[in-house]
């Protein structure tokens, strides 16, 4: 994984690497309250199976604090992640049963999942809504009127389906 920081005119003021000897990739970053960094990806490096979520956590000059590692003995990707209002992480991707949302504490260490079951089906995009809830975008292919179809689902506070 590549982090690059530039000024607002683009020119780079630093860069760092994340991995290890296997595929890791990064999908999404975002600055934190703390003026830090939050990464999400997968890799194949770490954690129990395949590939594995990962999130990483740097300070404002790109130096890893953390990082921790979801999933099983399959493929586990993490595809987007936003600080939520209690300073901890949601994560969407595709996980064990589909697609995947995580939420955990300020030092990444898990407090809930869910999965939304299906055949095929991913999230892309995760966002923590004004009523403490989350919406999730991605695409299925188990549900809507053809082949592949974009979902969107919106959550309560603890990720139960409340539409989708």
């Amino acid at each position: 994984v590549w982090l690059i920081k530039t000024d607002s005119e683009g020119t780079e003021e630093w860069n760092q690497t994340y991995g290890g000897s296997n595929n890791d990739k990064g999908y999404s970053v975002q600055q934190t309250m703390d003026d830090g960094f939050i990464i999400v990806g997968t890799t194949a490096s770490y954690g129990n199976g395949n590939s594995d979520v990962w999130l990483i956590k740097t300070d404002s000059q790109g130096n890893e604090e953390w990082n921790q590692t979801f999933g099983g003995n399959f493929y586990d990707n993490g595809y987007s992640v936003q600080q939520t209002m209690d300073g901890g992480y949601a994560i969407t991707g595709m996980g064990p049963s589909g697609t995947w949302l995580i939420k955990t504490n300020y030092e990444g260490n898990e407090e809930w999942n869910q999965s939304f079951e299906g055949v095929h089906n991913t999230g892309y995009s995760v966002q923590q809504t004004l009523d403490g809830g989350y919406v999730i975008t991605g695409y299925t292919q188990s549900y809507g009127n053809g082949n592949t179809d974009v979902w969107l689902i919106k959550t309560g506070p603890e990720g139960n389906i409340e539409n989708n």
